[in-house]
């Protein structure tokens, strides 16, 4: 059984994800990532961050391992550390984009690349095993708690190497879901302090991602738009998104920001085979732009991980979601909000047009995305019934559109995507397969439970 979903170990803090849990994965680290060299921990501003630290980092140095903690970080911040400074790997401690009651384990191999679905089975075995009976140094061959805020110091000043002088004229909006972004964004865009506006920028313990960040930008878009500013960028809860808002308020999702600087790394020859990577939730308007520029898009399933996967597997140098994650492969093995904020800045200070006219070029085709709550979304979408509806709402849009219905891999959800030119025919098959599951997940509860042993 793989306890890690598409982004690690999630669930409601000392609930779903307890300290026992987060103790077993610290052991399952310390005697298994390149042993010998020291592990990064670092987490966001949730409340139970500091509790499953302690946690985590006991089962770490119980190996003999030393515990390098950075408090707090963005996730792809942890990444760029355990590279850099040539740790044995990392675990970082967030939800990401969830409610602040919900936290994470997510593992990070030497190379600052999320460990593969292997080593997940492999740490999955060691948490779920009742007994333990590893070795347990004593004496001086206990591991170390360090200090390692000296290296958060190095991935600001790797991100403040991206401002440039143009960007000076920008006025700012950033949006740091008071999340890990709170205490690193401010210092990175202080160059231009001047101009530069920053909200949702104290956090509490409990007001991450609450009514802010990516997943919620409506404050950020008024403020630019009321505020006579250039462009708003709104990170989620542990930074590794970035959904961006022009002069006029208007949102940009992943798409339009993977446009725009598919356009410009094409321009300078940075754009590698002339493709970009997405997954199968990119808008058709994407699509269609980029192969009006000779651009080719590829499609992988939904996660930054399958999207890193096939980058590196086609030497591709961007790709993307939907969401908000971003990868820039020539920089960095992981999405970085900030990171793309600060290149979009730069290409919109440099064209010297507004951003609302450098994303017009996306002509979103009707696209409807839904989610349906369910203890059991993997079961759900695999029923019979709901892979017949399914299979009808393909035929129906055979040629004109496309469907997608599947498990989220961070919440009890099953998400439904549906894409079409014909917005009517959308809200039809959308309706229809929310009906089918609906009834499903109501009529079938106790199906869809797993098996008492």
């Amino acid at each position: 059984m793989n306890l890690f979903g598409t982004d690690g170990i999630r669930g409601i803090a000392n609930e779903d994800l307890i300290c026992e849990v987060a103790f077993k994965l610290g052991q399952a680290v310390g005697l298994h990532l390149s042993p010998g060299k020291p592990v990064c921990v670092g987490k966001d501003t949730r409340i139970s961050g500091g509790m499953l630290e302690a946690a985590l980092v006991a089962g770490i140095t119980s190996t003999g391992r030393d515990a390098v903690c950075l408090g707090v970080i963005t996730t792809p911040g942890l990444s760029f550390v355990v590279s850099r400074f040539n740790m044995g790997g990392g675990v970082m401690i967030s939800a990401s984009h969830n409610p602040f009651e919900y936290n994470g384990l997510k593992v990070f191999g030497p190379d600052g690349r999320k460990i593969s679905e292997d080593t997940e089975l492999v740490f999955s075995r060691m948490i779920l095993r009742e007994s333990d009976n590893y070795p347990r140094p004593v004496g001086a061959e206990v591991g170390r708690v360090i200090d390692g805020s000296r290296m958060v110091r190095d991935y600001i000043g790797f991100l403040s190497n991206f401002l440039e002088a143009g960007m000076a004229r920008l006025r700012v909006v950033i949006d740091t879901a008071n999340g890990s972004a709170s205490y690193l964004a401010p210092e990175v865009w202080k160059a231009l302090s001047g101009n530069v506006k920053v909200i949702n920028c104290s956090p509490d313990g409990v007001n991450i991602n609450q009514e802010c960040g990516s997943t919620n930008p409506s404050l950020l878009a008024q403020e630019v738009a009321w505020g006579d500013y250039d462009v708003g960028f709104a990170y989620d809860g542990d930074g590794d998104r970035c959904i961006a808002v022009d002069e006029k308020g208007n949102v940009l999702n992943g798409d339009h920001i993977m446009a725009i600087m598919a356009s410009d790394m094409a321009a300078s020859s940075r754009l590698a085979g002339n493709t970009v990577v997405g997954t199968v939730m990119a808008n058709l308007g994407l699509e269609l732009y980029l192969a009006s520029c000779g651009i080719s898009l590829l499609r992988t399933p939904v996660g930054d991980r399958f999207v890193l996967e096939e980058m590196e597997r086609g030497g591709y140098t961007l790709g993307g979601e939907q969401s908000g994650h971003i990868i820039f492969g020539d920089i960095l093995p992981a999405g970085d909000g900030m990171l793309t904020s600060l290149n979009l800045a730069r290409v919109l200070a440099k064209s010297g047009r507004r951003l609302s006219e450098l994303a017009s070029v996306v002509k979103e085709a009707p696209q409807i995305l839904v989610n349906v709550k369910s203890q059991y979304p993997d079961k759900v979408v695999s029923l019979p019934q709901v892979q017949a509806a399914v299979r009808k709402v393909s035929k129906d849009l055979e040629g004109v559109g496309r469907v997608v219905v599947r498990p989220s891999g961070t919440e009890p959800l099953v998400r439904i995507m549906v894409e079409s030119q014909d917005s009517a025919m959308v809200d039809k098959c959308v309706d229809y397969l929310k009906s089918v599951i609906t009834e499903q997940i109501r009529s079938g509860a106790s199906n869809l439970k797993p098996p008492t042993a």
